[in-house]
């Protein structure tokens, strides 16, 4: 399916880029192995991994070569790109994958937990795309060219304690929005996933949260390996969409709907004010029920939840009138 295609997979030591990385291999892809090798949280780095996934794919009669450069340092990130083109020649699928998961609850997080993780998981995706689109330009459209941006259920439905990771997801989510539309006159199909399965990403994470999402007897939904099948099919002939974002968990597969303005209110050409926006807006839901995306499958859930807005209401209720 993939056969004389070149792709580049970010974060493809381990957990769900290795998957996509063996993925596109055995659908044919020649594969650049890109993985700095640093922890869950984005310390330290290990040349091992990206080595360790080449070398599988490699032993299953495939091509690959690592690559350790750090996604988010703009040089390397344009690097790895280049070392595709340079080694393959030339570039057809970008997998952005890596990321790292700062756990911390508001009040608590370090400017290091904000820059850390926007710098690989935003600026990352960024630096990736930005050094293929030069190459596409100089190139010419051509089709075939897919990128598939990793996001997360946490960037659509965000969770108290994972704000940072939550809005640098949700950053992708509008960059490959805009990359969609930008890049396909070049012959490219931007997607984005937002895969649940179990990998590093879930340290820290609440104690019902990993239960879930624990290993299964039989066929198990929460394997990485599943998600895989998505991606080669995003980076894939038969894939018709662009400026999508696809859900991923075991056999399961969901199409998020966009945010669309439902709701409308006009004042006849004169200003707003605080007491006519209120009398416009009652009539406004408060919050509304949608379908989310939570380990264990999709459920119903409003947002805000409902009894978090009764405690603002009781908590303004029983303020003094000054």
């Amino acid at each position: 399916m993939l056969e004389g295609k070149v792709a580049l997979v970010t974060g493809a030591g381990r957990g769900l880029g290795r998957e996509h990385a063996l993925a596109l291999a055995a659908a044919g892809a020649r594969v650049v192995v890109n993985d700095f090798g640093g922890s869950n949280t984005g310390e330290g780095s290990d040349a091992g991994p990206a080595a360790k996934v080449a070398a599988e794919i490699a032993a299953a009669g495939g091509e690959a070569v690592p690559n350790t450069g750090s996604v988010g340092d703009w040089d390397e990130a344009a690097a790895m790109v280049a070392q595709a083109i340079d080694t393959f020649g030339g570039i057809d699928i970008i997998v952005n994958n890596a990321g790292i998961n700062r756990v911390a609850a508001l009040g608590q997080v370090a400017e290091q937990d904000w820059d850390l993780s926007n710098n690989v998981i935003a600026k990352g995706t960024f630096a990736t795309i930005n050094a293929a689109a030069a190459h596409w330009v100089a190139i010419g459209p051509r089709a075939g060219r897919a990128v598939i941006n990793t996001a997360s259920p946490a960037a659509l439905h965000p969770a108290p304690a994972i704000s940072v990771y939550s809005a640098a997801k949700a950053a992708v989510v509008s960059l490959s929005q805009a990359a969609a539309l930008e890049l396909a006159p070049l012959g490219v199909r931007v997607n984005v996933i937002a895969p649940m399965a179990r990998t590093r990403m879930l340290e820290g994470a609440p104690p019902e949260i990993m239960d879930l999402m624990a290993p299964r007897a039989g066929f198990d939904p929460n394997l990485p390996e599943h998600v895989a099948q998505l991606v080669v099919y995003l980076a894939g002939p038969l894939c018709r969409f662009t400026g999508r974002v696809f859900g991923g968990w075991g056999d399961q597969v969901f199409l998020f709907k966009e945010w669309d303005a439902a709701f409308q209110a006009g004042n006849n050409g004169v200003k707003w004010t605080s007491e006519t926006l209120a009398a416009a807006l009652a009539g406004f839901p408060a919050r509304d029920s949608r379908q989310t995306l939570f380990p264990g499958g999709k459920m119903l859930a409003d947002m805000p939840p409902a009894e978090l807005l009764d405690a603002l209401d009781k908590m303004a209720l029983s303020e003094p009138v000054s």
